[in-house]
């Protein structure tokens, strides 16, 4: 047993968000923002799990997140057959030319693939693993 006063910031964060999915109904709305904010990559895969699981007894999980590994366990997930493609609803939030609030939605096809990504979203993570392993090669 370990106190909750003796834990990191991820663990009391999601902590909550676990316990509203696990007690949350059916057609209840549970909604979370960026739940895997201070969470080690393999504890964001749980969390992951448990939001699926939560869809699947048809509580409406509504996420907003900026990580891209989050992303990827959804995508994982429906890919497996745990989840229905059907069931996720991505919407993807930009500036137009007049700066106005532009929303795309798209659902990832059986395969977890999903076609109008964001131009830049995972452009920041692939750029800096580039700069990386350009400068570890350039020792």
């Amino acid at each position: 047993m370990v106190g909750l006063a003796d834990v990191g910031v991820g663990v009391s964060n999601v902590l909550p968000v676990l316990v509203a999915l696990e007690v949350a109904f059916e057609g209840q709305i549970v909604y979370v923002e960026q739940p895997e904010s201070h969470l080690h990559p393999r504890a964001a895969h749980g969390l992951a799990k448990a939001l699926v699981r939560a869809a699947n007894r048809g509580v409406r999980v509504i996420v907003e997140t900026h990580s891209s590994l989050l992303l990827l366990h959804i995508q994982t997930l429906v890919a497996r057959g745990e989840l229905e493609p059907e069931s996720v609803g991505l919407h993807w939030f930009s500036l137009d030319d007049e700066g106005f609030s532009k929303i795309t939605f798209d659902h990832p096809d059986e395969h977890g693939r999903v076609g109008e990504w964001p131009e830049d979203f995972a452009d920041v993570e692939l750029d800096a693993h580039s700069q990386y392993l350009r400068a570890a090669r350039a020792r």
